[in-house]
């Protein structure tokens, strides 16, 4: 069974990282969706009422959307909870019990981001099971194709480049690694000069991709694979704009710890921070 949380506030990126969920639940087997939703005395005072109250009303808007799901997604079980706390911690301390974690953020879209949207960013880097942050202009009717890699040149990509050969062959869909590498502007010029430049740094991360597709090719009977290492000023610029497109976006990271609920891996917080499309974070164990 694949269990999937979804995190719901009640906001529009709630709803669409619901949307999602259930536009992805049917590729896998026996599929399961909860519905959580977190209050806290903090937002209780804010609000002007007391917890309890919140509670209920939170219990009750879970309810009616758990009916709404029964009746569009009669194939997909559904089930709802309603944590006490912190969002993140509550949120990353409930994970453990799932498969998948998915999220709603207005990052990336032309409206502001609120505070409360950034914690989307934190749990999907605190969590030991992988976490997927949706932007809040995804839509079902504009899906697109291929699943996109991005390759580290250490070992926390090992268990997204595993997730997206899985996803691909469930979905038939192609798989592309792609490895960003180059320096700022203003050093480019300095690098030259030096003698260096960026041409052979190219060359070993291209080599490094070819070896992964290549035994990838090889455990993997009908995997579509391709590998490509692309020279940018930014990591972040190179895979929000090769993956502007595709269906998702796959990233790996080490940081699970307790630390990591405060402070986000450069390349991933970056990337989710500029979201384009739907961006899975997968840690390495």
């Amino acid at each position: 069974m694949a269990r999937i949380l979804v995190g719901i506030d009640g906001s529009k990126r709630g709803e669409r990282a619901l949307a999602w969920a259930l536009y992805e639940a049917p590729t896998t087997p026996d599929p399961s969706v909860t519905l959580l939703t977190v209050v806290s005395e903090e937002y209780a005072k804010s609000a002007g009422v007391d917890e309890a109250t919140v509670e209920r009303n939170a219990e009750g808007f879970l309810a009616e959307l758990k009916r709404k799901v029964a009746a569009q997604h009669p194939a997909i079980a559904c089930e709802t909870r309603v944590g006490k706390g912190e969002i993140v911690s509550v949120l990353a301390d409930v994970a453990t019990d799932y498969d998948l974690v998915v999220l709603g953020t207005h990052h990336g879209s032309k409206i502001g981001e609120t505070i409360s949207g950034a914690k989307g960013l934190r749990v999907s880097i605190s969590t030991t099971v992988p976490t997927v942050v949706v932007p809040v202009t995804w839509s079902e009717g504009e899906v697109g194709a291929g699943i996109v890699v991005g390759v580290a040149q250490d070992d926390s990509s090992d268990s997204a480049i595993e997730y997206g050969v899985q996803l691909a062959l469930a979905k038939g869909a192609q798989l592309n690694l792609v490895s960003a590498y180059g320096v700022p502007p203003f050093l480019s010029r300095p690098a030259e000069v030096m003698g260096g430049g960026m041409h052979a740094v190219g060359e070993g991360f291209q080599t490094r991709l070819d070896k992964i597709v290549e035994l990838l090719r090889e455990q993997h009977e009908g995997l579509v694979v391709s590998g490509v290492a692309i020279e940018g000023a930014s990591p972040t610029q190179v895979l929000n704009e090769y993956a502007d497109g595709c269906e998702v976006l796959i990233l790996g990271t080490h940081s699970r710890s307790a630390l990591g609920r405060a402070i986000f891996g450069s390349v991933s917080h970056s990337v989710l921070m500029n979201l384009t499309v739907p961006t899975i974070i997968v840690p390495q164990p």
